[in-house]
């Protein structure tokens, strides 16, 4: 098991402990490879956070750190040629540094953790991802949920069950399947509410026909975005949120993307302005080998 880990903003840090924001992106590196950035200072050299306007500061009284598991449908992009995180051998370093990947725009696995580090070197846990029904754990005292973000298909696994897809994600050793919808089901039963705004059931991964998850991705104005929310406006026409899945920062500012972080932009972008679709899936060979053919 291989731990990742990343500096959130503290925009982002909020998202996640008031409305359940549950995605992540950018650059992130192996927890064990950092494991001796404990303070403010240390975490902004470690994660080289002095990018131009960064919120982040090495004299900041605390610093948010997200830690999750490298499941293995978390897309890695490679960008120094120095392989996949979950394969490097211990104590690999890139020129005296901690390697560095970029991670696309992903929904976070189970068991994901938001830890606040101090200038004395002291660590504590904010708050626990648990999964996509259940959101966040928040340990954090006086945090009071402002809203709560809603479910995605086109971002995380998806689950193939009794006729229809579902968001799920996989728990127990790959033994059971969480499912999880946005509104209370009319015919099927166990489902259970959670803190999220969510109903939740979990199930034995038998009784999923398959385990997906789509990666739909398109240019615009030839930046090459993953397609990670879709609705329909008042006007009947389909817009997307769109997340920059190439690190071209000056061709993402001059479309005035919003930057979430060094390397990470956000637009929310008509489907009339989009081209070269594309649809793939991500299948993990666990996935594959427990798919069964009817349910």
């Amino acid at each position: 098991m291989i731990w990742m880990q990343k500096a959130v903003t503290p925009a982002q840090s909020h998202a996640y402990l008031t409305t359940g924001h549950d995605r992540a992106a950018g650059f992130i590196v192996r927890a064990e490879d950092v494991a001796w950035a404990s303070t403010p200072a240390d975490v902004f050299d470690a994660h080289d956070l002095g990018y131009p306007r960064s919120p982040f500061s090495p004299r900041a009284q605390w610093v948010d750190v997200l830690r999750l598991i490298a499941e293995p449908q978390l897309v890695f992009e490679d960008i120094y040629e120095i392989g996949d995180p979950r394969e490097l051998p211990s104590g690999f370093s890139l020129d005296g540094t901690a390697p560095v990947w970029w991670l696309r725009h992903s929904r976070l696995t189970p068991g994901a953790e938001l830890v606040r580090c101090f200038p004395n070197g002291s660590v504590t846990l904010l708050a626990r991802y648990i999964d996509v029904g259940w959101g966040w754990q928040v340990f954090m005292p006086g945090v009071r949920r402002t809203g709560s973000t809603p479910l995605s298909r086109c971002v995380g696994p998806v689950a193939r069950w009794h006729g229809g897809y579902v968001d799920a994600d996989v728990i127990d050793d790959g033994q059971a399947v969480v499912l999880a919808i946005a509104s209370p089901p009319l015919s099927e039963p166990g489902f259970e509410p959670t803190p999220a705004g969510r109903w939740r059931r979990v199930v034995p991964r038998h009784e999923v026909a398959e385990l997906l998850e789509l990666d739909l991705t398109a240019q615009w104005h030839g930046l090459a975005v993953r397609l990670v929310d879709q609705w329909t406006d008042a006007a009947g026409d389909v817009t997307f949120r769109v997340s920059s899945i190439a690190p071209d920062a000056a061709l993402a500012e001059s479309l005035n993307m919003r930057k979430i972080e060094a390397s990470v932009y956000e637009a929310t972008v008509p489907a009339a302005w989009m081209t070269s679709f594309h649809t793939g899936r991500i299948q993990t060979a666990e996935w594959l080998a427990r798919t069964v053919h009817r349910v």
